[in-house]
């Protein structure tokens, strides 16, 4: 018999078909010029059968409203779009791809699903079967179970099917649909009210029930830090030194903290300090000398890699999230999307140290392990039941494509790092910890000799040292060297940096580990709020007018908090476990969203009163500038070759108003991303809102090498720029040589893309700079002559 294979992503295919036909195949192009079908045999179960493999571009159908209503946003009332029909379709610019899965359906027994194994690929398994069975409505359908493109991992799935989770698609349907439904009616009803009055360069002001929540954290806490009043304090502070044995050596000295901390009434800590001081003598209370663990990380997870990614890479998250499926598809991590950190009891350690004792950086720690310094990794509390945590599968070449500057290269080191260091043992040391007593006020001090460093050899990221202080003994009496009162003031909270993002939105459960960093990218993308200095988030002015408006309509639940969403992820949950119905939940949400949409219309004056007293254009033209700048200097150091990054100003593969589908990128801009092409960023999906002001642009990447996103076009805004990663390939229809583009503001040659949205620059070729805008690039562009 005849199956075919259909993986999500063309370089996933090609992955799998290699291990599976051990380079023994046929390759046959497509009428898509990123989409390839690989003809082998394979021994499955014993018989050998006939194998043809292929690939989606991620979501290859998406929700839609019916004509005209989908595209024109004047047809209808806002508010009947959360009761018009909605109907799954394939996208435009992925016909191709469709046709040529039904050809090879119709001669095929068996559809065997390859896509990625979470909620999205389920879903995308869901949409091919719909697909192959409009050609073949008899064709069989397994599901294959994988956690990397590993052979034994990929041999092991392809002999041991399990069936699509019918539950799983469903729940990616009723997001799918809320999504669509909410997104379309409140973004068009603000856009319409409110966009003449945002000026140049705005496009549509849209709302989405992860972007509002997430932009509602980084306002908060902007907030908080501008309205913030320090305090003054006062503290009392002794040292004492030991004068040192050794001729010409440094006295040993114990800084020791007040208990009390500090006080806020001067008069009271003065009275407190005197005391101290007319009976000065120090008394030893306690001495504590123990063993002290830093414990090494626990398995890593796709949160905690962006998280610590974020931080010590410099890297956005959903540039973390692109390098790490580009690692996954080309063998060298597992799976990147998990929530477990706790591995299965017969996982084999010592299979993936032994692929890292080549490596120069950490080939002698790895080496270690193997002769007896390794030890079981410490388990978390999660397991989502379907993939271990991340970790290394081979050795990535040092010499090889991915350089020490490419984010790729710097991702895995961050992977097997982690990895190693959960093989090790905790850090030791001894701890002393020493109480003394001045005149009824207790003070404390610790010292640290550290003994063995274990993990952190090969673990950078954390910072333990020795912390020497003199010998004390129990009762103990001396005369302090230093004994004086201070003062000081609080300190305002500090803007939230990526990582304490992601911390946020992961605790308030607002999206999934996969999405997040989606999420936090559209912020960006809508310029609702910008990363400058030191890569901490501002809002812009209008994300503030946003955030305070929907606080003043006094709904039932505030936009601007996590809690609407919250409700919903556990809602999609419950549909992936069988305690809830599509029904039900699509129902019950779309009825409280539209109870909302319509008390929003009837205060559209507290809106307008919150856009005039926060919008100030002027100060959000300066952040943009500023977030170039940081982005510039950040792009320097990281090298020429930068990272690919997604985050800010228009950028990402979806770009401002861009992705596949046009406005908001991806497909509806309202949590989803999937930009087309070879490798979308994202697979949110819903419907398609292009249209609103003439000239605003989206536009993706049409690399041929990288395959990175397509390009859209979307609502709003003049000459908007959005840009995904600087091309190595061609455009995406090939026709467009880049040697002789002109020079951008970088002074670097600039790359031509191509619309590929179909309106009135359908096809039309436009210049770029290379670099995006995110990861230091100039924002250059300008229509090709």
């Amino acid at each position: 018999m005849t199956i075919l294979c259909v993986a999500e992503k063309p370089k996933a295919a090609r992955q799998i078909a290699q291990v599976m036909s051990q380079g023994q195949m046929e390759v046959r192009s497509t009428r898509h010029q990123h989409i390839k079908n690989y003809e082998y045999e394979y021994t499955l179960n014993g018989r050998t059968e006939n194998i043809v493999m292929t690939s989606a571009l991620g979501h290859i159908m998406g929700l839609h409203f019916p004509e005209p209503y989908d595209k024109n946003w004047n047809n209808c009332d806002p508010e009947e779009l959360f009761s018009l029909d909605v109907r799954p379709t394939v996208d435009s610019e992925k016909q191709e791809i469709a046709e040529n899965m039904r050809q090879l359906a119709r001669r095929a027994t068996v559809l065997f699903i390859w896509t990625d194994c979470d909620r999205e690929g389920e879903a995308i398994g869901g949409e091919v079967v719909s697909i192959c069975r409009e050609a073949n409505a008899r064709i069989e359908v397994w599901r294959a179970q994988f956690s990397s493109m590993q052979a034994s991992d990929v041999h092991r799935a392809a002999n041991h099917p399990r069936p699509l989770d019918d539950r799983m698609v469903g729940a990616v349907m009723v997001r799918q649909e809320l999504d669509l439904r909410i997104g379309a009616a409140f973004t068009r009803f603000l856009t319409g009210k409110f966009r003449s009055r945002l000026g140049e360069g705005r496009g549509v002001i849209s709302l989405g029930t992860c972007q509002f929540p997430c932009l509602g954290f980084i306002v908060d806490r902007y907030l908080e830090k501008e309205r913030f009043v320090p305090e003054e304090f006062w503290k009392i502070n002794v040292a004492y030194s030991q004068r040192p044995a050794a001729p010409g050596a440094s006295p040993l000295t114990a800084r020791f903290n007040w208990q009390r901390q500090h006080c806020f009434d001067r008069h009271v800590c003065y009275v407190l300090f005197d005391r101290c001081f007319n009976n000065s003598t120090a008394t030893v209370t306690h001495v504590e000398k123990r063993r002290k663990s830093k414990w090494k990380p626990k398995p890593l997870t796709t949160i905690e890699m962006q998280k610590l990614g974020t931080r010590v890479l410099r890297l956005s998250g959903q540039s973390i999230m692109d390098a790490a499926e580009e690692l996954y598809t080309q063998g060298y991590i597992s799976y990147p999307r998990t929530e477990t950190n706790q591995f299965d009891d017969k996982f084999d350690f010592h299979q993936y140290i032994r692929a890292q004792v080549t490596d120069r950086e950490w080939g002698t720690h790895a080496q270690g392990l193997l002769d007896g310094n390794f030890q079981l990794p410490r388990n978390g509390r999660d397991n989502d039941k379907a993939h271990p945590p991340i970790h290394p599968i081979k050795s990535l070449p040092r010499d090889g494509q991915y350089n020490a500057n490419s984010r790729e290269r710097k991702v895995y080191d961050l992977i097997t790092r982690w990895y190693l260091a959960c093989c090790w043992a905790d850090a030791v040391g001894n701890e002393t910890t020493v109480m003394i007593n001045i005149a009824g006020e207790e003070f404390k001090t610790t010292g640290l000799h550290v003994l063995e460093l274990n993990y952190m050899h090969v673990y950078p990221w954390d910072r333990w040292s020795d912390k020497a202080i003199p010998e004390f003994v129990q009762g103990q009496r001396f005369e302090p060297t230093e004994l004086m009162m201070e003062s000081g003031k609080t300190e305002a909270p500090k803007l939230l940096t990526e990582s304490d993002l992601i911390t946020l939105m992961e605790k308030n459960g607002i999206g999934t580990d996969a999405t997040i960093a989606q999420h936090i990218n559209m912020i960006l993308v809508r310029r609702y709020a910008y990363k400058v200095r030191n890569q901490v988030f501002e809002p812009s002015s209008l994300g503030i007018a946003l955030i305070d408006g929907y606080a003043r309509l006094d709904l039932d639940v505030d936009f601007g908090k996590p809690f609407l969403r919250q409700e919903m992820e556990l809602d999609l949950k419950g549909i992936c476990e069988g305690t809830k119905e599509v029904a039900q939940v699509l129902n019950r949400s779309i009825g409280r969203y539209r109870d909302m949409y319509v008390q929003t219309t009837i205060a559209e004056s507290v809106l307008r009163r919150s856009l005039d007293q926060h919008l100030n254009q002027e100060d959000d033209l300066r952040r943009e500038r500023e977030q170039v700048q940081e982005n510039r200097q950040l792009h320097a150091q990281q090298g020429s070759n930068g990272f690919g990054g997604s985050n800010g100003f228009g950028g990402g593969s979806n770009g401002f108003g861009g992705g596949s589908n046009g406005f908001g990128g991806g497909s509806n801009g309202f949590g989803g991303s999937d930009a087309g092409g070879g490798r979308g960023r994202g697979r949110g999906r819903g419907g398609e809102f292009g249209g609103g002001a003439p000239r605003g642009r989206g536009r993706g990447q049409n690399d041929a090498t990288r395959g990175r996103g397509s390009s859209g076009r979307g609502g709003g805004g003049t000459r908007g720029r959005g840009r995904g990663r600087g091309g190595r390939g061609a455009s995406n229809n090939g026709s467009h040589r880049q040697e002789s583009t002109p020079n951008c503001n970088c002074g670097r040659p600039s790359v031509q893309r191509v619309v590929q949205r179909q309106n009135e620059n359908f096809g039309r070729a436009f210049y770029t700079c290379a670099t995006p805008s995110t990861d230091g690039g100039c924002g250059y562009f300008d229509w090709c002559s």
